[in-house]
């Protein structure tokens, strides 16, 4: 399950301010203290709305690596993001602080006073969420965004389908599995990670189609890319690495195996695809075979459904005995 799944997303802070404005004089009591009490207690109802969105807010330390990384790339600064976490939970505590002030203050009050008390506290509790405005903003966007995830089962053997933009990732994927991504022949076509799976006996497989990575340093990535690399790093199975050897490839020889060694280095199985093979371009094509002779290559072409069942059989096959192995 998207851990993410169950948050419930408050309204913005200016929202709720609407709200509040234009249900408070609707609100009325047996007695002008009542009345005011009432209103009081409509309003802090309305605050705790956000401890109800922290309270369903997954624990961020109790987090897969997998979906705890994906918070910290779409945040773009996790420690940030927990403040502001926190910063929201001490302002709901604060209004439920005013008003039990302020409703102590009107049943005391001998001057019968009750509404110049209410109108004290609600300014005071929408200075709070104004001033508080940034972080709730934020921490809603954020929600929004990894609520609506597909659901990636971090411990489901997994086969990653990776490799730079437009070399047919999604191609692949959509002939192997029951997903069904964009396919376009445009790079960075894929901007989020797309989730299918396959029956092989009693073996659940989940086929993961990954955003296209450039040769670049990791510092230069953008989000797209941060999130293939976070789902080859944290996800329990084998990496399909294509490579686009035809006529119509982006990238030279020497992009596409500097990218491929670099997916290597994470310690993952890899298996090298040269894709597209039914528009080969010779001199591209042998400089790849050349510089991976030692390894078992797998030669397809997705869009024809050339390879694919013996590329398939090899990966289940792998992915069975790892399986084996964890169980053992």
């Amino acid at each position: 399950m998207n851990p993410f799944e169950k948050i419930s997303i408050p309204n913005d802070p200016e929202t709720v301010i609407k709200t509040i404005l234009n249900r408070i004089p609707k609100i009325n009591g047996n007695t002008p203290k009542d009345r005011e009490i009432r209103r009081i207690k409509y309003v802090v109802e309305q605050v705790r709305k956000y401890r109800v969105f922290l309270d369903t807010f997954p624990k961020i330390s109790d987090l897969h690596p997998f979906y705890r990384e994906l918070l910290e790339i779409t945040s773009g600064d996790i420690g940030h993001f927990q403040r502001c976490l926190s910063a929201i939970r001490k302002s709901v505590l604060l209004a439920e602080k005013l008003s039990d002030e302020y409703i102590s203050l009107i049943k005391r009050d001998p001057q019968n006073r009750p509404n110049k008390y209410m109108r004290q506290y609600v300014g005071r509790v929408f200075s709070v969420l104004r001033k508080r405005k940034e972080c709730i903003d934020l921490v809603i966007r954020i929600s929004k965004e990894l609520k609506k995830l597909q659901t990636i089962d971090p411990y489901l053997p997994t086969i990653i389908v990776a490799g730079p933009p437009n070399v047919g990732k999604s191609s692949l994927v959509s002939k192997i599995s029951s997903a069904k991504p964009e396919i376009a022949s445009y790079p960075f076509t894929t901007k989020e990670i797309h989730v299918g799976h396959i029956t092989s006996g009693i073996l659940t497989v989940q086929v993961i189609d990954t955003p296209g990575i450039l040769d670049r340093p990791m510092k230069d990535r953008n989000v797209v890319e941060l999130k293939a690399i976070n789902a080859i790093k944290n996800l329990n199975g084998i990496i399909l690495f294509l490579f686009d050897a035809s006529n119509s490839s982006m990238y030279t020889y020497k992009e596409q195996l500097d990218l491929y060694r670099e997916i290597m280095g994470l310690g993952k199985v890899v298996i090298p695809v040269i894709n597209k093979i039914d528009d080969l371009n010779e001199e591209l094509y042998n400089a790849i075979k050349n510089e991976i002779k030692n390894e078992q290559i797998f030669e397809i072409s997705a869009e024809k459904n050339t390879g694919i069942n013996e590329l398939l059989n090899y990966a289940l096959k792998l992915l069975s005995k790892q399986s084996e192995v964890l169980d053992n």
